[in-house]
């Protein structure tokens, strides 16, 4: 079976991006190993928060590119670029304007938010700047994930993530300390923006061709809903976290949530393989539910494999990337892998529904996300409490999200 899987165009599509976006994600992560260094546990919790609230702020990021993968994929049948280069030049202008108005609501609301959190102003307000690269971004990666470019998707990845690594690096070390940190994220996904440019050079040199784009509007509802519901439940335990507890505890909470999440950042390559390959199935009336049915099973097998690791050796595990100073909190980390892999589910079943007939009432899945504030304003006398929290809600959405899928 696995030797058929390998030998499809899925199997292909989905070793590129899973080394690919995995190097991405490994430097990703490493970046967070090192500034948990160089840190210390208080300031990367602070940290921590911030890319929790980043994260949320790039919602737009995936729900774009998911969006411009799914028409990019539609014109690539008929090998339309003409069209193609004007879906990038009007989502361009569009999300520009966006990216702008809400940069100024962001800065507004940046202000109470800094003294619930009790962090730096300025931190938060040289964060925002990311809300620009959330609504640009992604619309050279969909344009490369829809045609199935997922060796130039890759690098791009790898590039962005490696320049911010370096960045922040040399910020942190120069004595900027988490303001640092932040440039080198602002300077790297700023680079990743002008490489992709580069990587769909041939689609920009070709004379745009205006086309309505009516059925785009009709889905961006949809797109940017479920996107915000998987983005939302993905940050709020860090976020919340810092309401609740202690600064040291909150950084050493950080650290086993962050570890978890590699299960969901590692399978997610699995997720944007299979996207532009159900979408197109779909478009030409055929059954995609077999290339789902695949990607399940390796995001399954691998989930499992991690929880294993993390069960068995999760002292291990933390004090190679963090360091001795993060083990307190080692027994936790089963309960951030499984509770992970139930988001990764969630985020595979949507990606699937997204690609071919979308998701009925989307709105309906804000009561998930309310089920998980409840349950992490609720539960947490102790982290031990609250960790399990944020795991059932996880399988509640879960289950929810099955009666998504026919």
């Amino acid at each position: 079976m696995f030797k058929k899987l390998l030998s499809s165009e899925l199997g292909k599509g989905a070793i590129i991006l899973f080394i690919t976006i995995n190097i991405f994600n490994f430097l990703n992560y490493l970046f967070h190993f090192v500034m948990g260094h160089m840190l210390g546990p208080e300031d990367y919790g602070v940290l921590a928060v911030l890319m929790s609230v980043l994260t949320i702020y790039n919602i737009p990021t995936e729900a774009i590119q998911n969006l411009i993968s799914r028409y990019s994929s539609k014109l690539n049948l008929k090998d339309e670029k003409r069209k193609i280069k004007f879906l990038i030049i009007s989502s361009l202008k569009k999300g520009l304007k966006i990216s702008l108005l809400i940069f100024i609501l962001a800065t507004i609301i940046t202000f109470p938010l800094s003294k619930l959190l009790k962090i730096n102003f300025w931190l938060f307000f040289i964060s925002n700047f990311l809300i620009f690269y959330s609504f640009l971004g992604p619309i050279n990666k969909g344009v490369m994930q829809g045609q199935k470019r997922f060796g130039y998707l890759g690098i791009n990845f790898m590039l962005e993530a490696g320049l911010k690594l370096f960045f922040a690096i040399s910020f942190v070390i120069f004595g900027f300390k988490i303001f640092g940190a932040v440039m080198g994220i602002l300077m790297g996904v700023s680079s990743g923006l002008i490489f992709s440019f580069y990587f769909n050079k041939d689609i920009l040199k070709e004379k745009a061709e205006k086309f309505k784009l009516d059925e785009f509007k009709l889905k961006e509802v949809s797109y940017f809903i479920t996107t915000i519901i998987i983005f939302v439940a993905l940050s709020l335990d860090i976020i919340l976290a810092k309401i609740f507890f202690s600064a040291e505890v909150v950084g050493k909470y950080s650290v086993i949530s962050m570890i978890g999440k590699m299960i969901f950042f590692g399978t997610i390559a699995i997720s944007k393989t299979m996207f532009p390959l159900t979408s197109e199935k779909h478009d030409k009336n055929e059954n995609p539910i077999k290339i789902f049915k695949k990607s399940l099973i390796i995001v399954i097998v691998l989930e499992f494999l991690t929880i294993l690791l993390f069960a068995f050796f999760p002292k291990d595990i933390i004090g190679l990337l963090y360091g001795n100073q993060y083990t307190d909190m080692a027994y936790l980390l089963v309960y951030s892998g499984i509770s992970l892999s139930f988001l990764s589910l969630v985020n595979l079943n949507l990606y699937y529904c997204l690609s071919t007939k979308g998701v009925r009432k989307p709105y309906y899945l804000f009561i998930f996300l309310i089920i998980e504030i409840v349950l992490l304003c609720t539960f947490n006398e102790n982290i031990m409490q609250y960790t399990l929290s944020f795991m059932f809600s996880n399988i509640i959405m879960f289950i929810g999200s099955l009666f998504l899928i026919k």
